[in-house]
């Protein structure tokens, strides 16, 4: 691992100056013992002893009740303070510790906590000097539990805690020690020995940072104090060592990766590696540790100070951020695993789709969720952009740009390249859409069934008409023999002029099948009409073997729409080519003849126009 200062150098300095303060031993014997700097000058615990020595403490204010519990250097025991009829703690020291040093030392803690008014401050309610000389401190009887047993006893913690989730109980006693101790910084007091073997937790939830023997003012600090398996690289002292607000944020740190690992950060089976342990401070947490946490601790325990949270109340925030959003924080873990569903879906070759849209928006409902709970979840933002990013590339892959598209709207970050991507992917999906419109026009156009309806409702329409008209002109024939054929034309001119108009103006008309009809159509009366017309005004009347010319027209006409457009004309060709025959045979009843004829058409157009709707029935039903 790389390093921004010499190593060996720094462990060799500082094992020679533990070897000569006698802590070598301590860094492996008893790492979780409380390190005191023996050189440093108690001032305020002189005071105190000079103030004290002119006050007399009434020995029987206290009534002794026996021992509570023995530290280092001192003995605690409980007491009643007789004034007040309550329940306190008395510290002194053990009879083998009333050294002047450690007196000035308790009296300077006494002094010191006694100044710290604060709700997680042990109060001290009063301090004295015993017969002796020794300094007697009566403080705030904590009915409950050290934190460290309650860190490490799961039986102690589920009594104290019954029903509630253990991280987040330890978070919230955590978040109270930031508390004490941002109001000690505030005070120009560094704790310098935060651990949960200092921190009380009385049975109704209070929170009581103790033990604030070795608590100092910032500055340089040459000598070595503190808890090693907490320590931050400079509590181990030297020329260049300086105390600051963040050494207390690094032990904060320390004692969050307790939490979270269920050991102290530092350790090592020797005194070398004790101390290349804290001064590399390099945690590591397990994968089920939440990111956010192990990343809190990973900044608070920084080698440099400066890398660190600027104080304890930050720290706190950030605790208090996590504990708020834990709930969306659970949900952003949760949809992570139906993320990693989602991919493992995506890397197979043909995933079911239902499955894979499914288990999507599963994940995507879940990330939504967390961010509405948390605004600032950015597990969740990135978790939803990955999801969506994900799926925007399958549409992709299989072509679905406008899905695509609908899918890239989602994202939180914008992504440039996918954009562009899904950009060009929708231009070229458009642009095959307009050839498959085309292609698709095209295919109705040439469908004889397009416009089949129309087409031959007015085939039926002409046909009654063209039925009816030979009868009324044998009539005409009757009266005015010399203009036989000439009374066609009428007819003929007015039944172009209809299906000029359908053919122009009604949209089936437009189709090209039936714009080839009209055309067809349309010239061929036009040419009956000048051409009977034209013979008239140059020779005369054609006699009765005119309509047996014009039989033999329609046949042709019919027969060439029968092979090039419609097979199943063929019925009126038919019709039209025995009208010529019978003509010819029985001239007398040519009227007759060419009217079954134009019959013909008519109920061939009717059956076609059946058909053709049944066929568009069938084709609309499902399969």
């Amino acid at each position: 691992m790389d390093v921004p200062f010499d190593l060996q150098a720094t462990l060799d300095a500082r094992l020679r100056t533990l070897t000569l303060t006698g802590h070598v031993e301590t860094l492996v014997k008893n790492p979780r013992s409380t390190v005191v700097p023996p050189l440093e000058s108690q001032r305020t615990g002189k005071r105190a002893r000079d103030v004290l020595q002119n006050l007399r403490r009434d020995p029987d204010a206290l009534l002794d009740l026996g021992p509570l519990g023995e530290g280092g250097m001192g003995i605690v025991r409980l007491a009643t303070q007789v004034a007040l009829d309550r329940k306190v703690a008395v510290k002194s020291l053990r009879p083998e510790h009333r050294a002047p040093r450690n007196v000035e030392a308790l009296l300077g803690e006494a002094w010191l906590a006694g100044s710290l008014e604060h709700p997680n401050v042990v109060p001290v309610h009063d301090l004295g000097l015993d017969e002796h000389g020794v300094p007697v401190l009566v403080m705030k009887r904590i009915e409950g539990e050290t934190w460290s047993r309650l860190l490490h006893d799961e039986e102690a913690m589920a009594k104290h805690a019954p029903g509630r989730e253990p991280l987040e109980e330890h978070l919230r006693i955590l978040m109270q020690v930031c508390n004490a101790v941002h109001y000690a910084h505030s005070r120009e007091i560094v704790h310098r020995d935060l651990k949960p073997d200092n921190v009380m937790v009385g049975s109704f939830g209070e929170v009581y940072v103790v033990d604030w023997g070795i608590a100092t003012a910032p500055g340089p600090s040459p000598q070595m104090a503190g808890t090693p398996v907490y320590m931050a690289p400079e509590m181990l002292g030297g020329d260049d060592a300086e105390l600051t607000v963040r050494t207390d944020v690094y032990l904060l740190g320390a004692v969050l990766h307790e939490i979270l690992t269920g050991k102290a950060p530092h350790d090592g089976s020797s005194s070398a590696a004790m101390v290349t342990s804290v001064l590399l401070s390099n945690p590591t947490y397990p994968d089920d540790a939440p990111p956010e946490l192990a990343e809190l601790a990973r900044a608070c325990m920084r080698r440099d100070p400066k890398e660190r949270p600027e104080s304890a109340l930050a720290v706190r925030r950030a605790l208090e951020d996590f504990v708020e959003h834990q709930g969306s924080l659970e949900l952003a873990t949760q949809s992570e695993k139906r993320l990693e569903e989602l991919l493992l879906l995506l890397e197979t070759k043909e995933p079911d789709v239902t499955t894979l849209f499914n288990v999507f928006s599963e994940c995507r409902f879940g990330f939504r969720q967390a961010l509405r709970g948390w605004e600032r979840n950015e597990r969740a933002r990135a978790g939803l952009d990955r999801a969506v990013r994900a799926m925007v590339r399958y549409e992709l892959d299989r072509g679905s740009a406008h899905a695509a598209e609908s899918l890239l709207g989602e994202l939180l970050t914008p992504d440039a390249e996918l954009d562009r991507e899904v950009r060009a992917a929708a231009v070229k999906e458009k642009d095959q859409a307009r050839q498959l419109d085309r292609l698709q026009q095209m295919e109705r156009n040439l469908d004889p069934r397009t416009g089949g309806g129309l087409r031959l409702g007015v085939g039926v329409a002409i046909g009654l008409l063209w039925t009816c008209s030979p009868l009324f002109g044998g009539q005409m024939a009757l009266r005015w023999p010399q203009y036989e054929l000439v009374s066609s034309t009428p007819v003929s001119l007015f039944s172009a002029a209809v299906l000029l108009f359908l053919g122009h103006v009604v949209k089936e008309g437009k189709t090209p099948l039936n714009r080839q009809l009209v055309r067809i159509v349309v010239f061929a009366m036009l040419a009956q009409s000048v051409g009977i017309l034209g013979y008239f005004l140059a020779f005369g009347d054609l006699g009765p073997r005119g309509l047996a010319a014009l039989s033999a027209y329609w046949f042709v006409i019919s027969g060439v729409v029968t092979v090039a457009f419609m097979p199943m004309i063929w019925p009126t060709a038919l019709g039209y080519l025995l009208a010529l025959v019978g003509t010819l045979r029985w001239p007398e009843y040519r009227y007759e003849i060419i009217a079954l004829a134009n019959a013909t058409f008519s109920v061939n157009s009717f059956f076609m126009l059946i058909k053709y709707k049944h066929e568009g029935k069938a084709a609309r039903e499902p399969a």
